[in-house]
């Protein structure tokens, strides 16, 4: 097998997904693309579409955090309740650090009920990033005893990027053009959905019974931003990876959970950690409607993977997966 054939086996789940992917390692170089950005008849995929990156977008989150702690806005030990004191008690307990890795036991947004009377989930309304907050402040606890056990949370980083809202009076799509300006990345977005022009788009898909690809780009819990509404390009991100492991904020970022279980991959602050030998992995996936995400790189292994692809239910772990079989890992 190639090298693509390689990194994308099992991955590829039909012929006319879409995706982009770029692959660097000691000087190889891999660009592929393949598909339409909304069905058949319209544009090709480039290096340059965006994409929903879907829980990739943490990263950016956890950085953002990190930078205003660095200038002394915030702290990790700030608690909820000194930001958002309308909430309930309990979140004197709860810390920026225990949103950022996980461990704040926060209950899942998406479990919220919500217009049951549509006529299918994914016509119901949509829920927006402000809407977590008076469901927040009607829970009376949370799943565990905050800071003794790892959850991925939705919930805590739609929250966080509330509080980069409120802490620095910007909206994230101001704060993130201010970052997305330094790093160089000319065609990222955050997309308030309904309202951001999003060029390029990479719309959502989804295979029917009958092995068609038809677009299927959002659902009632897919226009919140904190937990997964940043778009950004296989050419952007590129950038991104360069900039994110020089920066300083990202020394903070790498710094691993101890509670997380699995002593393989451990999670910092919006990046998932894989530590082999001494050397050091850092990745993160992202899967929403029509959408799969996942971005890898590595100083110790001169390695940089992106796969990008606006179809649904892509196993894109796999990728990663698939990359250390690749490195002999």
């Amino acid at each position: 097998m190639t090298i693509f054939e390689q990194l994308t086996n099992n991955i590829i789940l039909h012929p006319n997904q879409g995706y982009a992917l770029y692959y660097y390692h000691n000087g190889e170089v891999i660009e592929k693309v393949n598909g339409k950005v909304a069905g058949i008849d319209s544009a090709d995929i480039t290096c340059n579409s965006n994409f929903r990156l879907a829980s990739v977008t943490k990263q950016f989150i956890g950085f953002g955090i990190v930078r205003l702690i660095n200038q002394g806005l915030l702290s990790y030990e700030t608690t909820i309740k000194e930001l958002y004191q309308e909430l309930p008690d309990y979140f004197k307990k709860i810390t920026i650090k225990h949103l950022l890795n996980h461990t704040s036991g926060l209950y899942n947004y998406e479990d919220v009920p919500h217009e049951l009377d549509a006529p299918h989930e994914l016509d119901a309304p949509q829920i927006q990033d402000d809407d977590i907050i008076p469901f927040l402040k009607n829970t009376d606890g949370t799943y565990f005893e905050v800071g003794t056990t790892y959850r991925y949370s939705n919930t805590a980083y739609v929250l966080l990027g509330l509080i980069i809202k409120k802490v620095t009076g910007l909206s994230l799509g101001e704060f993130y053009d201010v970052v997305f300006k330094e790093v160089g990345m000319i065609n990222s977005i955050v997309n308030y959905q309904g309202e951001t022009i999003v060029k390029e788009r990479a719309y959502g898909h989804l295979i029917d019974d009958n092995n068609q690809l038809y677009v299927k780009d959002q659902y009632w819990c897919s226009a919140t931003i904190g937990d997964g509404g940043l778009y950004s390009s296989v050419a952007d991100l590129k950038k991104w990876c360069k900039y994110l492991m020089n920066s300083k904020e990202f020394e903070s970022m790498k710094k691993p959970n101890p509670l997380k279980p699995d002593d393989f991959t451990s999670y910092g602050l919006g990046i998932r950690i894989i530590k082999i030998d001494g050397k050091e992995i850092y990745y993160h996936c992202g899967s929403t409607i029509g959408t799969s995400t996942i971005v890898i790189f590595s100083k110790d292994f001169n390695v940089c993977l992106i796969f990008l692809s606006n179809l649904g239910n892509v196993n894109t772990s796999g990728v990663k997966d698939n990359l250390l079989k690749l490195l002999g890992i």
